[in-house]
This record gives structure tokens, sequence and C-alpha cells, in this order.
């Protein structure tokens, strides 16, 4: 079959393949230039796979992290699928990217499959509003707030220490892991949403299963992939709820357990016992203009000189938030319900996570745990003596906690978005550009970090990190934009703790990995669980 085209003869078959090599030539040419971006700019780099690129999130993290920085150093490109990323584990330059530039550095990488209530989440939000809900909800995790809510964490402590002691004569051994994600699980429960889950008794109450598949994501997923490769493809998949971050019947579980909590919170809204102290009822607290807008400071706000969560955030510029606005804007019910669902799913992976880790590094290390066991002693000598106050000003704790979030941080890498383009030392970042920081290998270099795999708690003494670059540690991120739930975590964490051991000594056995393994999806997670053995303890000592 002949075809004319433009006065040219020419037979059909022909015809296609001319089209289709030209089309060829162009997908060539570009792969060439995408797949080139870094070697243009005269960045070292990873190269990247063709079609797909590098799938950065289902790669091996923190390894490739490690090796790609002994490979290239501190700052290098390589690709997110076929997105350029730059990644910096320079302490410095990441002073100047989330900190002093942290305008052109405001926004997270986000993704299509993300559903409509998530999106409202403050760690997603972006520009304007994400500054003014976290001008709202910076209150709410206030020492002044942690101290009135420390009882219900200590609430939830008596569970864990009392099923550490049945798991030990049961099984011989004590599998951490486990028993702390129950523990935090009740705690958040208790402090967001306002409800006595119990799952230490019941590992099967709708709330453990739910939470527990809002990690369960694959990010090997194909659905995944190609949604993250092809964008309208993914907010389809979206739309229709499918290969979504967190699956849909999760979400439709939390969404119907946080409208019924509401309902029942303001039909119970009078009475000198109706106000529940917990992060729900802060947030709306928050909704109500008239609980919002006043201008002065409320007393109760006030810091305690001796806390030491408060000093966490001088390296932030915390006042950002508030900075240039005018009244606090009120939250939409959409936001409320992404807050707390946040608070109840990132917040219980990240702080189990570090809970496993410390016991398992102080079981690797009795030495430490005997210094921990005496200031416990000292200053927590019982159970109603333990709370925000008294967990906020033991430096050896605090050391302890610092330290192990060094080694295992619990999410290894975080990232920015470049809103403006930006240049650093002769280095210009695109807008647009990806930037992950490598906060698992930063922790673990040696230029900053001597014996980088001991466990030393000491190298967080008040004068030692007086001599430490300030990101050189960033387990909760750094600038404006790091952890909001930094303060609660840490009070969750170190509260465990103590009750912990002012019960038990933890000591290794067979059944202990050494090393831990970890988790291929960015969080440092042990697949395995930590298990030791929990030995009680008899030789308390009363100060």
């Amino acid at each position: 079959m002949e075809v004319e085209l433009m006065g040219i003869s020419m037979s059909l078959t022909w015809l296609l393949s001319m089209i289709t090599l030209g089309f060829s030539v162009l997908y060539v040419a570009y792969e060439c230039w995408s797949r080139t971006y870094w070697w243009r700019r005269g960045v070292p780099y990873e190269p990247s796979l063709p079609i797909i690129g590098n799938p950065l999130f289902t790669s091996k993290i923190p390894e490739n992290f490690v090796e790609w920085n002994k490979k290239y150093g501190k700052v290098y490109g390589t690709y997110s699928f076929r997105d350029p990323v730059l990644v910096v584990g320079d302490p410095e330059m990441l002073r100047h990217l989330l900190v002093k530039s942290f305008n052109s550095f405001h926004n997270r990488v986000s993704f299509p499959q993300i559903p409509e209530e998530l999106a409202g989440m403050v760690s997603l939000l972006e520009g304007e509003r994400w500054k003014e809900v976290r001008n709202v909800l910076t209150p709410s995790f206030s020492g002044a707030k942690m101290k009135q809510m420390s009882h219900l964490v200590n609430n939830s402590a008596d569970s864990l220490v009392k099923h550490i002691g049945i798991m030990q004569k049961e099984k011989g051994h004590t599998e951490f892991q486990n028993l702390f994600g129950s523990f935090v699980m009740d705690t958040v429960g208790s402090c967001a949403f306002g409800i006595d889950i119990d799952s230490q008794s019941d590992p099967k109450s709708p709330f453990v299963t739910n939470a527990k598949k809002a990690f369960q994501f694959d990010l090997t997923n194909p659905l995944f992939i190609l949604g993250t490769l092809i964008p309208i493809l993914g907010k389809v998949l979206t739309y229709f709820r499918i290969a979504m971050f967190i699956p849909a019947d999760t979400l439709d579980f939390f969404r119907d357990v946080n409208k019924k909590t509401i309902a029942l919170r303001k039909s119970s809204s009078s009475g000198p016992n109706s106000k529940r102290v917990d992060f729900l009822q802060l947030l709306l607290d928050a909704q109500k203009q008239e609980n919002i807008d006043k201008e002065s400071k409320p007393e109760e706000e006030e810091e305690d000189d001796d806390d030491i969560h408060a000093d966490l955030d001088k390296h932030h510029d915390v006042q950002y938030h508030s900075r240039g606005l005018g009244k606090k804007a009120t939250l939409t019910d959409n936001e409320v319900f992404a807050q707390g669902l946040i608070f109840f799913t990132a917040g219980s992976e990240t702080t189990t996570t570090l809970l496993g880790f410390i016991a398992y590094s102080l079981a690797t290390n009795p030495e430490a745990q005997e210094k921990l066991i005496d200031e416990i002693d000292r200053v927590t000598p019982s159970r109603d003596s333990v709370g925000y106050k008294s967990v906020a000003t033991m430096p050896y704790l605090d050391q302890v906690v610092c330290e192990t979030l060094r080694i295992f941080p619990p999410a290894a890498v975080s990232n920015r978005m470049c809103n403006e383009t930006f240049v650093h030392n002769g280095l210009m970042i695109e807008k647009g550009t990806q930037v992950f920081i490598p906060v698992y290998t930063i922790h673990r270099d040696p230029d900053y970090w001597p014996e980088p795999e001991k466990f030393v708690p000491e190298r967080f003494t008040k004068e030692a990190k007086a001599k430490q670059h300030p990101l050189a540690w960033q387990p909760f991120g750094a600038g404006p934009r790091n952890c909001i739930g930094m303060r609660f975590a840490l009070m969750e964490t170190k509260m465990a703790v103590v009750r912990v051991f002012q019960n038990y000594r933890l000591e290794t056995n067979a059944q202990t990995e050494i090393p831990p393994k970890f988790n291929r999806t960015g969080f440092l997670t042990p697949p395995n669980g930590i298990t030791l053995t929990a030995v009680p303890r008899t030789d308390k000592v009363a100060y």
C-alpha cells in the first residue's frame, strides 16, 4: 500500500518504520539527556538504570548510601526513579539548606499516591499552609503539655513492665520489639485519640492490626512503581484507592474512630471532668478561634531551665513558623484527622524502633547499663517519681538515648524539595530538584564521630555537644521543619526506659541477633526483632 507524504510517495510499511525510528531516536536522546543530568553539571553521581531510572526507595537503605558516600564523597548526585536527586551529607552545607536558607527548601518530596485523607498531615503540607498549621500545632508539644500527658504514658508503662515479666517467665527470653510496639500503641492511642487500647493484653485488637497494616506497604509493588514513574497514573490509582501508602480500609477505620471520638467529646463538652488532656483535645481546642487568638503567651508555656528537651530546639529556628503571621489559622476537620493519624502511625513505628535499639545497646554494653541504673535509682526511685519533669532532667539517660539515635536513627534518610534555584559554593541546585539527607551515613561518619560503631553515651555530655557540629546529629531532622513530635517521642521513650530498668537488667542470649539486621524501607526497624533476657532486679537502692 502506497501513501503520499509531502509530495513523496512511499509504502505504508516504510512510513511506519520511519515514524518508529524517529520516536526511538527521540526517546534515546531523552534518555541520554536525563541520565546525564549530573554529569553535565560536573557532579559525581550514581548512574541510573535505563527506562526506570534508579528506584531509590527499593534499594538497600542505608547500606547503599554508606557505599556511595565512600565512593563519591559527602555531596553527590543520583536519581529517584528518573528524577535527579542531590545527596548532601555535609553538615555545614546542610545548615545552609535546612536552616539559613530554609525558604528555598521548605517542602518535602511528595508522591502521587498520597490519598486525600493524608494530604493535611503537617509533614506533607507545603508553603504557607504548612507554616500556618505548624504554628497552630506547636503549642500542643510544649513542655507544659507533655507534663499534663505524662501520667498517661506512665499508665501504659505499668502494663509494659508486667508483660516483660510474663514473657520472660513463659519463654525464658523476651522479644522486646513486639512488647515495645504494644506499649507505644497503647501510649499513642491514649495520648492521641484518648482511647484505652490495651494492645499488650489484646494484640489482635482492631487498633493494633490496622496500625500494623499502615506500615506494611510494599515499595516494590509494581503499581506503586508505575504510579511514581507516571504521576497521572499514580493519581488515578489513588482516586480508585489502589496502591496507596496506607490501605483504604485502614484509613476508613481510623477516620471512623476519629469521627466518633470527636462527636463524643463535643457531646460531653461541659462539666468539670469533661475535658481529657490529650492530643486530640488540644487539636479541637485549636479549632476554636477564641482559644488561639490570645496574643500573650500563657504562663504554663514557659520552659524549665533544666529541661534537656528544650535545649534541642536551639539550632532549628523554631520561631520561624509564627514569624510574619497575624492570627493563627484554624484547622479543618480533615487536618485534625490527618494530624491524629500521623501521630498514631509514624510516631508508633519510629519510637518502637528506638526503644528496641536502646534495649539492645544497653544489653550489649553492661557498663553503660549499670551507670544508667544508678542514675535511675537516684532520680526516679519509684513508679510515681517518673514523669516528664524527672526524665527531662536526667543527663545520662539523655546521653544514652542520643547515642542510640546516633547509631540507629529510626529514619535512615530524610528529604527536602528545592523550591527556588539555589547556589552554594558554586553548586547550583535547580528548582524542583530533590535533596536527600543520609542521616544514618552522617551519624556514622568518622570525620564527626571517632570510632563511630562504638556505643559511647559520653559523646553527648554538655561539654562534648558544644564541640560537635549541630547538624552532625539530626535524628529528628533539622531546621524549622524538624519533627514536631520530638518532645513527646523523647518523653515516651525515656519514661519507658526508666520503668523497665527500675525493674530489670537486660542481657543478651543465644537468640540475640548481633549485629541486628535492618528493614529495606528506609526505616531501621529490625525485621527479626530484639530478643534479650530480662533479669528481675533484687538490688533496688533507696536514696
